[in-house]
């Protein structure tokens, strides 16, 4: 098993980020926008293929909130042939840094499929593609997450103007 442990900076505080997170979090579970699509992407280039383009794994997902510790546990399986390949548990935790700041972390682990094999295939050829492909749909939520707040806070502008 492999641990992973990663976060994104946040410019939010977490206390106006924790709903909107909530909603995120239960939209990824259930697949709808932005994430009814949702696949886990490996560059070429990484795999040491000199060819640009990337490998993209459709995962399903399964989402547990947990709105009074800030977190909700995720897992992720490949849709296709999940046998082939590595299955994440773990966690996404919004975290609050400071007044203004807060952290998205995802935390936990996954096996490297086909046993010790497998292992070897991913360390020698594979070189870290399922971290990398994780860290690019933590960096995917954040984003999704602080365009939300955004907008939430542009709406509120507009209508304390009278513009909408």
């Amino acid at each position: 098993m492999k641990t992973v442990e990663m976060h994104v900076d946040l410019p939010l505080p977490a206390s106006a980020a924790h709903d909107e997170a909530m909603e995120l979090f239960a939209a990824l579970g259930r697949h709808e926008p932005p994430f009814d699509e949702l696949a886990l992407a490996v560059g070429l280039r990484s795999l040491h293929i000199p060819v640009g383009g990337e490998v993209r794994i459709p995962v399903s997902t399964h989402v547990e909130l947990a709105p009074m510790r800030w977190e909700a546990s995720i897992e992720l399986e490949a849709v296709d042939h999940p046998g082939l390949f590595p299955r994440f548990q773990g966690t996404l935790t919004l975290d609050p840094v400071g007044p203004m700041t807060s952290e998205l972390w995802l935390q936990g682990t996954y096996a490297a499929p086909l046993g010790a094999f497998g292992e070897r295939f991913d360390k020698a050829v594979l070189h870290g593609a399922a971290e990398r492909s994780l860290r690019e749909l933590l960096e995917r939520i954040a984003a999704g997450l602080v365009a939300k707040i955004r907008e939430r806070e542009e709406s509120a502008a507009r209508r304390a103007r009278g513009l909408t």
